[in-house]
């Protein structure tokens, strides 16, 4: 063979190793040390994604947990829930006009107030108002500060409405009246009932109107007034057309109302 065709054999058979070589270093230096990296950058995402869920699951958690309720009751009776960001996050009826009502409403994620407002302009509830009945706005929370300015603005809002009242309340006897598979607002009327004729019972009054109720407690209460056998409390009538906060339903409940919000604060 000519020395010619030789050396280009030669030099094939070079860049052949040559290639074979470098491919073994690349393997060697490169490729594996990104495998190396690899996983160490997939179980960063995975951290990362791990911290957005909790992130995300807190903030849910946080947005849609109530702090504070609203109890509306007139012949409807429907609570509202309200998160730590004054939005309502809940809308349940108690009574059969109450679930008809909130499905009809469109309030949820609204700041209380707004949705308040839309309540009380709502058809069916200026019907039943323009015909003298009355409605109810009872305010429970757990944090302090964001009950006294809930009942705040109700006591404003009542005020600027003909049969509307405002009335405090505390978590505790909403979890009472839930038992009982009525609103706290219709419950505290019954225990201001209750007070002045013992006998009467939660299913005496469950299919009642608030102003069935409040017609019940003026006829038991007058006669009392009257005799002066009721008279150891200040403001202990229900005050339905006040437009003012009536949280006298009686001084037992109102002092325990008193103790759970210190506790809270």
């Amino acid at each position: 063979m000519s020395e010619k065709w030789k050396a280009a054999f030669d030099q094939i058979h070079a860049e052949n190793e040559l290639k074979e070589h470098t491919r073994e270093y690349l393997s060697r230096k490169v490729y594996r040390r990104r495998e190396r990296r690899f996983p160490a950058v997939r179980g960063f995402a995975a951290a990362a994604v791990c911290l957005a869920v909790i992130f995300f699951a807190g903030g849910s958690w946080l947005f849609f947990t109530p702090t504070a309720f609203i109890s509306v009751d007139i012949n409807p009776s429907l609570e509202l829930g309200i998160n730590r960001f004054d939005r309502i996050v809940s809308v349940e009826g108690y009574n059969d006009d109450g679930r008809e009502l909130a499905a009809s409403l469109n309030i949820k994620y609204m700041n209380y107030a707004d949705g308040v407002a839309q309540i009380l302009e709502d058809q069916n509830i200026e019907d039943y108002l323009s015909q003298d009945a009355l409605l109810s706005l009872t305010v429970a929370g757990e944090n302090a500060e964001q009950y006294d300015e809930i009942l705040a603005d109700m006591e404003s809002c009542a005020s600027a409405h003909a049969n509307v009242s405002c009335h405090s309340g505390d978590v505790e006897e909403m979890h009472e009246a839930h038992a009982e598979g009525v609103s706290l607002g219709k419950y505290r009327a019954f225990l201001r009932l209750q007070e002045l004729d013992p006998s009467v019972t939660l299913d005496d009054i469950r299919d009642l109107t608030m102003r069935e109720i409040q017609d019940l407690i003026d006829e038991y209460s007058a006669p009392a007034e009257e005799s002066g056998s009721v008279g150891t409390s200040t403001g202990s009538q229900y005050e339905p057309e006040s437009g003012h906060h009536g949280s006298d339903y009686g001084n037992s409940h109102e002092n325990r109302h008193n103790r759970s919000r210190h506790e809270h604060e």
